[in-house]
């Protein structure tokens, strides 16, 4: 009983918090700030990363090495994967509650043991080309989404593999449901689909007027977000179909490299390819958050490869510079 009472609180006090975040920014004010924490992990650029969701770890990939960092203590967790197990890795994650992490070269995807680096199991593509990975936050089911336009669905548990075709073209990003039984993925066939990964049956069909680059559903599949790769950009809501809101931006050719809705879905963080962090307002498509990334001075750019809420007022970042930042939402540190 103590413990259900503590959980309905936490989630009061959450929600409260993104009432107050979304209150104090009037419609012509977008809050900032600077980093609460900058830590530096690679000198090489990286192709990719991931953070746990509390997080304490950081996986990153420059194509050589994988390497696994712990972000409390700034220092690896144990050697670096190296070898013909890092070459050309451009796909990694870890498991929500940090059992597992995974990395992938686009043919073959590999799976570990997060605590002790151990090689559990590997599943090969074949002829097919993986363009996304997505695994689902109880870590029962991984999805591959192949330039083919079909999507492997894979039992973690049973190592059971189903493949069904979802899209005419190139399925290029993908993204699950907590639980693992919807996915949504967004195609060049200008297409976005959410679907069923028990039967690969369509539940909803979203269209775009160009490729769809990048998608995003939120863990309880009521909310998706979906990009194309000119100037469409929509919140959707799941059981109706309907379009919530469009981003409110006037800006054309929008990119993002991952993007992570709020624990309550009233946000969007979204991760740029142009050094900054974001936060979207889901009900209008309103910016509400900016924040500007680490670039290394030598360098003449930097993205900004992966966001995660790590608590209720902060989110954690990986820019392709090999920096690690963490950023509080709140109005109270806006300079």
């Amino acid at each position: 009983m103590c413990i259900k009472k503590l959980k309905i609180k936490t989630k009061t006090i959450i929600s409260l918090f993104y009432l107050l975040l979304l209150n104090a920014c009037s419609p012509n004010t977008v809050i900032s700030g600077s980093a609460i924490t900058t830590q530096h992990y690679s000198e090489i650029v990286l192709k990719a990363a991931d953070i746990s969701d509390d997080g304490i770890y950081s996986l990153l990939s420059n194509n050589k090495q994988v390497c696994l960092w712990d972000n409390l203590s700034n220092k690896k967790l144990y050697p670096c994967l190296a070898g013909l197990e890092a070459q050309l890795i451009e796909l990694v994650g870890i498991s929500s509650t940090k059992r597992y992490f995974y990395t992938s070269n686009r043919i073959n995807v590999h799976l570990y043991d997060l605590q002790s680096g151990r090689l559990i199991t590997v599943w090969t593509a074949g002829d097919n080309i993986i363009n996304d990975i997505a695994m689902s936050a109880d870590e029962s089911t991984l999805i591959f989404g192949f330039r083919t336009g079909q999507a492997s669905v894979v039992s973690v548990k049973s190592n059971k593999i189903t493949t069904f075709k979802i899209h005419r073209l190139d399925i290029n990003s993908v993204d699950l449901s907590e639980d693992g039984q919807i996915a949504f993925t967004g195609s060049s066939d200008k297409k976005a689909h959410i679907w069923q990964t028990s039967t690969g049956d369509i539940l909803q069909r979203f269209s775009h007027k160009s490729r769809v680059n990048h998608v995003s559903l939120s863990q309880d599949a009521k909310k998706a977000f979906s990009l194309d790769a000119i100037n469409d950009r929509y919140f959707w809501q799941v059981d109706n179909g309907e379009m919530l809101a469009e981003l409110q931006s006037n800006i054309r050719f929008i990119e993002f490299n991952d993007s992570a809705f709020s624990s309550d879905n009233s946000l969007l963080f979204s991760a740029s390819p142009k050094q900054k962090l974001q936060a979207w307002q889901v009900t209008d498509g309103s910016l509400v958050g900016q924040w500007q990334a680490f670039k290394a001075p030598q360098r003449d750019r930097s993205s900004v490869i992966n966001i995660t809420q790590i608590k209720a007022k902060e989110v954690a970042i990986i820019t392709s510079d090999g920096a690690y930042q963490t950023w509080s939402l709140s109005p109270n540190h806006a300079k």
